[in-house]
């Protein structure tokens, strides 16, 4: 048995021993190609950069013309005639006239010509001046006109704080808070969907007992805190006449609170140092817009404190409009 395995590793043996007499023979001469052929992409790179210099050392070189030649790439029609207008555009005063252009419409095409050939008393001027004020120009008498009935100025009489414009939540039609002048107002930030909703109740009730003295309730939906008010305007607008029979004024909604604060809510939380932490914060505001108080969410419309305090304001007599 041991003599079996001993043969059939010299067997083994001698056939790699073959082999490997077979592959030299093979490979002998012919290591120098090999090598060659693993280095020609390198050669055949560093050959190419070569041609690629000397090409650019053509297309550049001087001779008796004392000036560059235009390089093979851009010696196009299509290109020169794409970057003609820049051309033009770099042209100083003092260049000479382009008489390849002389006879060109200089009304048609003022780029046609360089900008010495441009009449410094020519109606209008520079025309690259001309083309850098146009936005500073004054809108023709239509349009400022439709911009200032857009936005209607605001009455002399009106108090600071109410100088803001805002969309009605009803009927999205601009209106200016300069219509509460002389009255007293409670501004209040509401939401559909908070554990103070059922505070609508009270503040329509408030409004339709002092309204007639010249008081108001301002309701802004806000959706600020807690995401409690995700509908939309109209949404919004339906679910107070349905739900609440909310006839107070009420505008679009908005953020009450941040960076993003409408303008009324930055002033209130401004006059006052408190800012709303939820919805149903209130606002007093006096007959002469001043913000006189703050109550927070909690406080329900019937509160006494809040009652009294109105009740107060309404007893002062209006400024004189």
């Amino acid at each position: 048995m041991n003599g079996k395995r001993i043969a059939l590793a010299a067997v083994a043996i001698a056939v790699v021993a073959v082999m490997v007499l077979a592959g030299g023979r093979l490979l002998r001469g012919h290591p120098g190609r090999i090598v060659a052929e693993a280095v020609a992409p390198i050669a055949s790179i560093s050959k190419a950069g070569v041609e690629a210099k000397d090409k650019v050392r053509r297309a550049f070189r001087r001779d008796d013309d004392p000036s560059l030649p235009v390089p093979k790439p851009l010696d196009d029609s299509r290109v020169v005639d794409a970057m003609a207008p820049l051309a033009k555009l770099s042209c100083h005063r003092d260049d000479p006239p382009d008489d390849r252009t002389s006879g060109a419409n200089v009304d048609d095409d003022p780029l046609a010509a360089p900008l010495a050939s441009w009449p410094a008393d020519r109606e209008g001027g520079d025309p690259l001046l001309a083309a850098a004020l146009a936005p500073l120009t004054p809108l023709p008498a239509s349009q400022s006109e439709r911009l200032a009935e857009a936005k209607p100025e605001q009455p002399t009489d009106c108090p600071e704080l109410l100088r803001h414009d805002f969309n009605r939540l009803q009927t999205g039609e601009p209106q200016s808070l300069c219509q509460f002048r002389g009255k007293v107002l409670l501004v209040v930030n509401t939401a559909s969907y908070c554990g103070y909703t059922n505070q609508y109740e009270g503040l329509e009730a408030l409004y339709r007992r002092y309204k007639g003295r010249g008081f108001a309730v301002v309701g802004f939906p806000s959706n600020d805190f807690g995401g409690q008010e995700p509908g939309t305007n109209h949404e919004i607008a339906e679910f107070c006449r349905l739900t609440y029979g909310v006839q107070f004024p009420m505008f679009e909604k908005s953020s009450v609170t941040g960076v993003a604060s409408n303008p009324l809510f930055t002033a209130l939380s401004a006059s006052t140092g408190v800012k709303p932490k939820w919805n149903f914060y209130k606002y007093v505001v006096d007959r002469r817009g001043h913000a006189v108080a703050a109550f927070p969410s909690e406080t329900k419309p019937n509160d006494a404190k809040l009652v009294h305090l109105v009740e107060r304001l309404l007893a002062e007599r209006a400024p004189e409009g």
